[in-house]
């Protein structure tokens, strides 16, 4: 018999899964929101975006319950969800009875449809919250530390889903991006052997002495390395580096 945790690794297996095939970002957030339930009980889950005109969007919903509750938001510009975004930042409230003074409109309507408690966790895009994943759960709840963090997990996979390229367009980003680091790779190795040939050091030694410069200055291993194969950045200034 499966423990919770071999559980959970399953699922993110499955929905790993979906993002290396053909199937589109839908099906990997429906995936997401099946999961929720499995791994966390939720009774209802709904997944709304940041509109850029800056309103909400509803993506998905698990049943009509959330898609009452994510509608509400969108059209009241009020709730979890919202704060959520605005905040990137988890925004809960285990019981909307006590907890829901933030969002009265919000607060009734949820409890009208039976829905006590809702966890929003935001959907995060290059550090900033372009989404939320709505836990909706009949009974007052608490999510433990564990918990929370297998939620924003999948909220995560969710963002994957819907952010990555499909089909040949993904074939073709792949192919350049292996190209690039290729590329990439080839100049900092480059500016080991410079290094290394004028410092009469061992290439380990070089790349350490690269490194240890892309760290002080800030700057990122590649630049420093064009920077020496480049010819502004003396390989003789690197060699007294570690000495």
């Amino acid at each position: 018999m499966h423990s919770p945790a071999d559980q959970f690794s399953d699922l993110v297996a499955g929905i790993t899964g979906l993002l290396t095939t053909r199937h589109d970002g839908l099906t990997v957030v429906h995936a997401v929101i099946s999961a929720c339930a499995e791994v966390l009980g939720t009774d209802a889950s709904g997944v709304l975006i940041a509109d850029p005109r800056g309103g909400l969007a509803m993506v998905a919903a698990s049943d009509e319950r959330a898609r009452f509750a994510e509608l509400l938001q969108v059209h009241i510009e009020q709730g979890p969800c919202r704060d959520c975004i605005v905040e990137n930042a988890l925004v809960s409230a285990a019981d909307l009875r006590d907890g829901g003074s933030r969002w009265p409109v919000f607060a009734d309507a949820a409890l009208a449809q039976g829905l006590h408690a809702v966890f929003a966790f935001p959907m995060r895009l290059l550090d900033d919250a372009v989404g939320g994943l709505n836990l909706f759960f009949t009974k007052p709840t608490e999510l433990s530390d564990g918990q929370r963090r297998q939620a924003q997990a999948l909220t995560d996979l969710a963002v994957l889903g819907l952010t990555q390229e499909r089909d040949q367009r993904r074939l073709e980003r792949l192919a350049e991006r292996s190209l690039t680091t290729l590329n990439e790779r080839a100049q900092v190795n480059q500016a080991i052997g410079m290094l290394a040939g004028s410092a009469g050091i061992d290439p380990d030694t070089a790349r350490d002495r690269l490194a240890a410069h892309s760290i002080t200055t800030s700057q990122t291993l590649l630049a420093v390395a064009r920077a020496v194969t480049g010819g502004s950045l003396d390989a003789r200034e690197l060699a007294g580096l570690g000495e």
